[in-house]
């Protein structure tokens, strides 16, 4: 892989970003190495955004040639339901041209050998030495449990957009033609589709709708342009009242980031083998304590 020369045009008194390689099939990207110690959240976002227009754009890619979507997965501990439900769905999308990086949050079950069984040239396994440590209080682990495993995704992250699966959920096969598709059509940088969210045996509820505030966006059904990895999920997310998701989302949107809704379902999250009451209490909970606390701002 050569690496090419970084123009003025991509410094920022001491940052640099982004720097360009030029890939194997001989299309640049963008790969954001900043140093933040001089730029806001706005101006950095506007300088990849201005690399990527500038870098890429404006180059034609090979007649047909979709983007490269990396799909990240953290997980801990359901190596099972990883591979029978949600990477079936994943590896069968009509949107061919994608990479799935799997995170390990120290997990300690089979998931390694049950990945290596697949045999899947486009999966990547990572297992990280130990799990993250998260807040004790099961409310608030829900929040934000995962984060280092999904924080280390991004950094492994190759491709020109991203798309985040919850290790339990299930995407349909239109999932990433669907929202990469409005993407490249409208220029938004960052496209959320609906939902099914499945509460309990009787009760499915649809989610999704404008604006991409806490129970409108499921985690599943986003993808974003990959120049914005370098905003990680906080672990510390739960303090203001909502998942590290939507506190991705939230900060996003406060940046400026361009955001777009489709009214297309493109995932469902349901019941694990057992569960009678999915997560309803703590997603009612977790809701309920973000009004209160946006009341209270």
């Amino acid at each position: 892989m050569t690496t090419l020369p970084i123009p003025r045009l991509y410094r920022h008194g001491s940052c640099v970003c982004p720097f360009l390689t030029r890939c194997p099939r001989g299309r640049l990207i963008g790969c954001a190495k900043p140093s933040f110690a001089s730029m806001d959240g706005p101006k950095l976002v506007n300088l990849c955004r201005l690399a990527l227009l500038r870098a890429i754009v404006k180059l034609r890619s090979e007649p047909g040639m979709q983007p490269l979507v990396s799909v990240t997965i953290p997980t801990y501990n359901r190596g099972e339901l990883l591979t029978t439900r949600t990477l079936p769905s994943v590896l069968g999308q009509r949107w061919r041209n994608l990479e799935v990086i799997v995170v390990g949050d120290g997990c300690t079950d089979d998931t390694e050998q049950r990945l290596r069984a697949l045999g899947d040239p486009r999966v990547r396994w990572v297992n990280l030495p130990r799990r993250g440590e998260y807040p004790e209080d099961p409310l608030h682990r829900w929040m934000v449990a995962g984060t280092d495993a999904a924080n280390y995704a991004l950094k492994l992250v190759r491709g020109e957009w991203i798309s985040f699966v919850d290790d339990d959920d299930v995407v349909e096969p239109d999932h990433l033609e669907v929202l990469v598709g409005h993407a490249l059509a409208t220029g938004a940088e960052f496209v959320y589709g609906a939902g099914w969210f499945h509460r309990s045996p009787e009760e499915v509820i649809r989610i999704g709708g404008w604006p991409p505030e806490p129970g409108r966006v499921m985690h599943s059904a986003v993808v974003y342009r990959a120049y914005l990895r370098f905003l990680r999920y906080d672990k510390e997310a739960w303090r203001e009242g909502i998942g590290g998701d939507a506190h991705l989302w939230r900060r996003m949107r406060a940046l400026g980031v361009r955001m777009s809704f489709v009214d297309r379902v493109v995932c469902s999250s349901p019941l694990r083998p057992g569960e009678q009451l999915r997560g309803q209490r703590a997603a009612e909970a977790a809701r309920a304590l973000w009004v209160t606390t946006k009341q209270g701002s």
